[in-house]
């Protein structure tokens, strides 16, 4: 029975909270849709003024907050791998493997005066 009692608490506050959260958007709807009344002005020709409407309720609700805080992008830190075993040059060869530099001799046509 409580299990009963704090689902429908629980959704009872999730319906207002929607409900809370789509208030301005509402009024910003029927406000773009029949707020304010257009005449057409049809005294051509002759200097006159319209009358202003001062008593707008379209910006009373502002969405986004008055005091906003930068984001400040922190980058995350550099990591360099070390290797954990120093290979020299050659050290992975064996030594009775016939390799190409074993046999270097001056070239076949090279003649010594």
């Amino acid at each position: 029975m409580n299990l009963i009692k704090h689902k429908k608490s629980m959704s009872l506050m999730a319906m207002l909270l929607v409900v809370f959260l789509c208030v301005p958007s509402i009024i910003k709807i029927s406000h773009a849709l029949n707020g304010h009344k257009s005449t057409k002005c049809f005294q051509v020709g002759k200097l006159h003024m319209h009358e202003v409407e001062l008593d707008c309720v379209f910006h009373d609700f502002n969405l986004s907050p008055l005091c906003s805080t930068p984001i400040v992008f922190i980058p995350a830190p550099l990591v360099i791998d070390t290797p954990s075993k120093i290979t020299y040059h050659y050290t992975f060869l064996s030594k009775y493997q016939k390799l190409h530099f074993a046999l270097r001799a001056p070239p076949h046509n090279f003649v010594a005066f």
